[in-house]
C-alpha cells in the first residue's frame, strides 16, 4: 500500500516554505530497510520515514523504549505520538500515521534555540503529519 510513497516527495514546495525547511529533502538510509528523507531548517529538522511493515503492533512492541506512546488520530487515520526514552527533554518527537500494514512517521527535532518542551515539539509533529496524511494512499 505504501510502495508508491516517496518520503522526499510528500511535501510541496509551499508546504516546505511554510514549515521553514529547505527543499529538496535528502534521502536517508537508516540501515533497517525503511525509506526515509530528511529536511533541514533553522528552527527544526524533520525526517519522514516510510515503514511498509511498521504497523501499530510493530510500534506497540517497542513501547518499552518510549517515554511517551499515545495512540491518536491524524485526520481520519489512526496514529501514535512517540517520544523515545533517550529523547525526553531534547526536543525530539515522532508522529506516526498508519496506512494499511505500515506507517509513515514524521520525526521533528527542534533546535536548542527554539526548543520549548516535548509537548510543543509533539504538537509540531502532529501539525506536519496533518499536512502529509491527505497525500497518503487510501
Amino acid at each position: 500500500m505504501l510502495a508508491s510513497v516517496d518520503p522526499c516527495q510528500v511535501f510541496g514546495e509551499q508546504d516546505l516554505r511554510a514549515l521553514g525547511v529547505s527543499a529538496p529533502g535528502e534521502p536517508l538510509d537508516q540501515g533497517i530497510g525503511e525509506k526515509a528523507c530528511e529536511f533541514s531548517g533553522d528552527a527544526l529538522d524533520l525526517s519522514v520515514v516510510k515503514g511498509e511493515q511498521s504497523s501499530l503492533a510493530y510500534w506497540e512492541s517497542r513501547r518499552s523504549n518510549m517515554a511517551v506512546f499515545e495512540t491518536n488520530k491524524v485526520g481520519q487515520r489512526d496514529g501514535a505520538k512517540m517520544v523515545s526514552t533517550a529523547s525526553v527533554g531534547n526536543g525530539v518527537c515522532s508522529q506516526a500515521v498508519f496506512v494499511g500494514q505500515g506507517s509513515v512517521s514524521i520525526q521533528v527535532t527542534t533546535s536548542s534555540a527554539s526548543y520549548q518542551n516535548d509537548d510543543a515539539t509533539c504538537a509540531k509533529a502532529m501539525e506536519i503529519a496533518q499536512v502529509v496524511e491527505p497525500k497518503l494512499p487510501k
